[in-house]
């Protein structure tokens, strides 16, 4: 699977931010998944109508030509109330809209944490502080995720322990991690692809570059293998975190209405 984490701006506006980072994915050299950074639009706050649906435009007509899957970074949504990430398939087409609250109180869909396959592999996406949770990498692990794409803000302070955690993350639930922060007031540009077996790749972005990372293919199955041998795999760790536990969380709840007439 080959990655490259495009490297954002901080740009005057949300229309130059926008020509900015598609002509930095139209230069990207080739790659299985083209991800872009968080709030890639910038901070101004929820681009308008017209804004959006360019950019959604464009995104699928650049994963048409250049033949990959493009994790579209975040922006926040219309409400300005939720991050949303947008992910499309080789074919320009919208495969999944990835939509977390910025209001940690806020309650959460049911269907916050999918698996999504893929013809490179299975994945799944966390946007926003979802990251920092240890359960959020745990739930998309179990279910199957052999990489977890994530468009998150990444600030100044204690920024190599937040990198090292994110390494902690990989490695407690075996899987591998493509992180990617865009500049921002007192925040890094920081791309990073972390494995169970250390950071692959890792780059402050400084000098607009994207990050170019290769997780060899079944790499990942096979740390996900059981071994007995103990010499390729992360399995014990895996499953030892007792699936049953996460069933409220894997299963589609019943909605309340049906629940009331049951």
């Amino acid at each position: 699977m080959k990655i490259s984490i495009i490297a954002g701006i901080i740009a005057s506006s949300p229309d130059s931010a926008w020509a900015h980072m598609r002509q930095a994915v139209a230069d990207s050299p080739a790659a299985d998944f083209l991800v872009l950074p968080a709030r890639f639009l910038g901070e101004a706050g929820a681009p308008g109508a017209a804004l959006r649906a360019d950019v959604q435009q464009g995104l699928a007509q650049l994963a048409r030509e250049k033949h990959c899957y493009i994790v579209g970074g975040s922006l926040l949504s219309e409400d300005g109330g939720h991050e949303v990430t947008w992910l499309f398939d080789r074919n320009g087409a919208l495969v999944h809209t990835h939509c977390t609250p910025l209001d940690q109180g806020q309650e959460r869909d049911d269907a916050l944490f999918p698996v999504i396959e893929t013809d490179a592999g299975r994945i799944g996406m966390l946007n926003g502080d979802d990251i920092w949770v240890l359960e959020s990498t745990r739930i998309l692990s179990l279910q199957g995720a052999e990489v977890v794409f994530v468009p998150a803000r990444l600030s100044s302070r204690n920024a190599d322990a937040k990198i090292a955690s994110l390494w902690g993350l990989a490695t407690l639930n075996c899987v591998a991690i493509a992180f990617a922060s865009g500049p921002h007031a007192g925040g890094l540009a920081h791309a990073s692809v972390i494995l169970p077996s250390g950071v692959l790749a890792a780059s402050s972005q400084a000098d607009g570059a994207p990050l170019l990372a290769e997780i060899a293919p079944g790499q990942m199955g096979k740390l996900r293998d059981a071994d007995l041998t103990f010499a390729n795999t992360l399995w014990f760790g895996l499953w030892s975190r007792r699936k049953q536990l996460y069933g409220p969380l894997l299963e589609t709840r019943t909605p309340a209405a049906e629940r009331a007439h049951a």
